[in-house]
Parts: C-alpha cells; sequence; structure tokens
C-alpha cells in the first residue's frame, strides 16, 4: 500500500470535519443535472461503438477558449490539438486518421451540456477529453454516460466520481495534500492557517487537510472560506498575523484569488510564513506575480515542466514548435495529452474503439510513460496512478522540483460516503456521489 493511501481512520476524520460540504455538494449536483437534462439521470443507453468511416476516428474535446475561465482551456486545447496532431503523424489509431472537434464552451456551463448532446448523439464520435471546473464536468458527464461516450477530466478535483465511463486524469486531493503537508510538517513546522475558496471544492480539500495535519501531530490554528469573486484579503491577512502559524495552507482558486499571495507578501509575511497550495500555478500564476511575491511556495503536481526525461523533452520540443508564443505548461494540458495517449493505448491494446472493450483495457492498468512519467489506470477509482513532485516556485517565476514520490496512488474512498468500486460492485454505475455526513 502506498504511503499516502487513504486509510479508514482518515476517512472517519474527514466525514466529522466536512459537514458543510453536503449542502454545497447537492446544490452543486441538482444544478448539474438539471442543466444536462434530469430526465437521463440514472438512464444511462447500451454502450454505443463510434463508427468510423473512410479510415477516420472522430473525437472530441470541450474547452473555455473564451470568457473567464479561458487562462484554462486555451492552453488545454492547445495540447489537445497537439496531441491527436502527434498521433496522426505516429500513424493514426489502428492505422486511422483522428478528426478533432474543438468546441469553445465560452466559459458557460450550459455551453457544456449542449455540446455534450451535440457530442453524444455523433456516433462518429469514440472518446472526449475536456472540462476543466466540476461544475462543468457534471454539465457534460451525464449527457455523455447516457450516449456511451468515454470522458477524459484532466484537471484536480476533490473526488465523488463514480462513472464507468468516466477517467479522472488529475491528481486527487489525497495525492496532493499528503506529501505537501507530510514535507511541511517535517521541514517548517507543524501548525497550519487554512484558506480555502468557499465552495465544494474548497470545503472538502479543506477536510483532507484537516484531516492529514492531525495524522502528522501538528494542529490548525484557524480555518477560513473565501468567496469566489473576493480579492481583498485584508481581514484574512490580520488573523494569519495574530494566529502566527508555521504554514498556510492555500486551497484558494481563480483569478480574484491571485490577490491573497500579493497581500500575503506585502504584509511581510512570506518571510516568515509558508505557503503550500495545492492548486497554486493551475494558470501560471507565477507568472502573474512577481518574484518576490511568488518565490518559495511549494505546490504539488504530476508534472513541471522541469522535470528531466527525453519524453518531456520531446513533448516540450514539439510543442514550442507548434505553439511557440502559448507560454508555460501546467499540470492540467499535459494530463489532456496523457488522457489521449491512455487512449490510445487501450483501444490498440482492445484492438477496437468499442467502449466496453476499450474501458476495460484501461482498468487493465496499461502503462504509459509520457511527460509526466508513467501513468496508469487504478481500475476501481478510474484515477491514475502516477508520480508526484513537490516543487518551489523559484526566483525565475518557475518552478523547481524540490521532492518526487514514485507512482502514487490515488484514493478509492469517497469523501463521507465510502468506497467507489468500477470493477466490483459499482461495475455498471454512471452517478456522482453526493457525500452524506
Amino acid at each position: 500500500m502506498s504511503k499516502f493511501e487513504f486509510d479508514e481512520k482518515v476517512l472517519s476524520d474527514i466525514s466529522q470535519t466536512a459537514d458543510k460540504v453536503s449542502s454545497s455538494r447537492r446544490k452543486l449536483i441538482k444544478l448539474s443535472l438539471a442543466t444536462a437534462g434530469a430526465a437521463i439521470a440514472g438512464q444511462v443507453l447500451p454502450f454505443r461503438t463510434a463508427h468510423a468511416q473512410s479510415g477516420e476516428i472522430h473525437v472530441a474535446s470541450m474547452f473555455d477558449l473564451t470568457g473567464n475561465l479561458n487562462i484554462y482551456g486555451v492552453q488545454a486545447m492547445n495540447v489537445s490539438k497537439y496531441a491527436v496532431d502527434s498521433i496522426n503523424r505516429g500513424g493514426g489509431v489502428l492505422g486511422k486518421k483522428l478528426i478533432l472537434h474543438a468546441y469553445d464552451t465560452q466559459s458557460k456551463i450550459e455551453l457544456y451540456s449542449r455540446y455534450a448532446q451535440e457530442i453524444g448523439s455523433d456516433d462518429r464520435v469514440a472518446a472526449v477529453v475536456g472540462c476543466f471546473t466540476g461544475a462543468s464536468r457534471e454539465a457534460a458527464r451525464p449527457v455523455l454516460s447516457r450516449y456511451g461516450k468515454i470522458l477524459f477530466f484532466p484537471t484536480i478535483d476533490e473526488g465523488g466520481e463514480c462513472d464507468k465511463l468516466t477517467f479522472m486524469q488529475g491528481s486527487d486531493c489525497l495525492q496532493q495534500e499528503a506529501p505537501l503537508i507530510e514535507w511541511a510538517a517535517k521541514t517548517v513546522g507543524k501548525t497550519f492557517y487554512i484558506v480555502a475558496a468557499d465552495y465544494v471544492y474548497g470545503h472538502v480539500a479543506t477536510a483532507w487537510t484537516q484531516s492529514l495535519v492531525s495524522k502528522q501531530g501538528g494542529s490548525i490554528k484557524g480555518v477560513e472560506y473565501v468567496p469566489l469573486d473576493v480579492s481583498d484579503f485584508g481581514s484574512t491577512i490580520r488573523k494569519i498575523q495574530t494566529a502566527s502559524p508555521a504554514v498556510v495552507m492555500s486551497n484558494l482558486v481563480g483569478n480574484n484569488h491571485i490577490a491573497f499571495y500579493r497581500q500575503f507578501a506585502a504584509a511581510g509575511l512570506n518571510k516568515n510564513i509558508k505557503i503550500i497550495s495545492p492548486t497554486f500555478g493551475l494558470g501560471n500564476e507565477q507568472t502573474v506575480l512577481t518574484p518576490e511575491e511568488a518565490s518559495g511556495i511549494v505546490v504539488a503536481y504530476s508534472y513541471f515542466e522541469s522535470i528531466d526525461s527525453p519524453a518531456n523533452k520531446q513533448f516540450l520540443d514539439g510543442f514550442r514548435k507548434m505553439y511557440p508564443n502559448a507560454g508555460p505548461i501546467s499540470d492540467p494540458p499535459v494530463q489532456v495529452w496523457n488522457g489521449w495517449q491512455q487512449w490510445k493505448v487501450a483501444v490498440e491494446k482492445a484492438g477496437t474503439t468499442d467502449t466496453a472493450k476499450v474501458v476495460a483495457a484501461l482498468e487493465s492498468g496499461i502503462p504509459y510513460v509520457g511527460p509526466s512519467g508513467k501513468v496508469s489506470t487504478d481500475g476501481p477509482s478510474h484515477r491514475n496512478i502516477q508520480d508526484i513532485h513537490l516543487a518551489k516556485v523559484s526566483s525565475r517565476q518557475g518552478f523547481e522540483i524540490i521532492q518526487s514520490f514514485g507512482q502514487v496512488k490515488p484514493s478509492r474512498e469517497v469523501v463521507g460516503a465510502g468506497a467507489c468500486d468500477l470493477t466490483g460492485k459499482d461495475a455498471s454505475s454512471h452517478r456522482m456521489i453526493n457525500p452524506k455526513f
């Protein structure tokens, strides 16, 4: 068992500390299912096989190329196009050329459900790599599942997905927060202050933080949830100054929350208090902030550009040639790449794009070695077993890897709701689990 694998004690601790999450999760699921069409929930059509025509296989991606989430979506779509182009230059899949249908969802949830319906009803489309936020995924996932389409979701998230046709590429809370907290407790100190975005991810991630800090023998000096539209952190800074923790765990997200790091540094707190975070850098925030504001922040992801390997060098060289002005690449776009490559490997093992056979091939754990190293699907959870790296922001606004953990397993538990086993008791599932506390 991995040293960071979830155990019953941690699950019990999280269940006791995450009471606030339930109503937020219910609202998210209710909204998402309403957007997608509540009538389809629990009514999944039989698996349908995509029909290749004229030596072609059609696939699709949905990302926010415009709107307030385009800081994430543009690069994800760039890499999706790059991956498909690379696969085609290498001979395609089963000797057939991939045709990518690229959708701009404009940072609008309703467009995810609309385009998912369009993709789902197109019998040619064999697989989808797309969505960025949990809300966008939950607008698209039920629709795609209804039509028997495989979805690869590339972003880190809090968990709860239990869908036979959905594969979670990004790191989960356990894979990121356990090594971050262990490192901080050993090298910085054992008193923590948590600042989190006030929505479902922030609450669930904070529940993980509280339990894992306890497991390391540490203590929590304070917890604050900050609405997504807040950019004035004056009161938060004062509370942190009063609490005087050794470490701040930042579970903040989005454009407005970048202001926290700037104000934290302006108050001089970055000289004495270490910030660790499972979310900083997803939108290349280290390039928006000055070196004085961001240097030393420690994060955890499966991918950093500074990974020294032939596969990463080849990936970066090809991407820079195709998109010379695209800027730095963070973890989610590389998970987009991994999603397409893992799907290709599974299709070729199965010898077909037949959905059930491709899912079975993925669940068998066949490995793919790419820019982030070796990745393989953990069958019961449909999450990747992958390397996790701790890195700190350097004075050059990049990331310097300081510690690596090989082949870290994801959690098979759903916070507050037990386990989801997609190769056992939940083998026919197509749903999002709503934790009950």
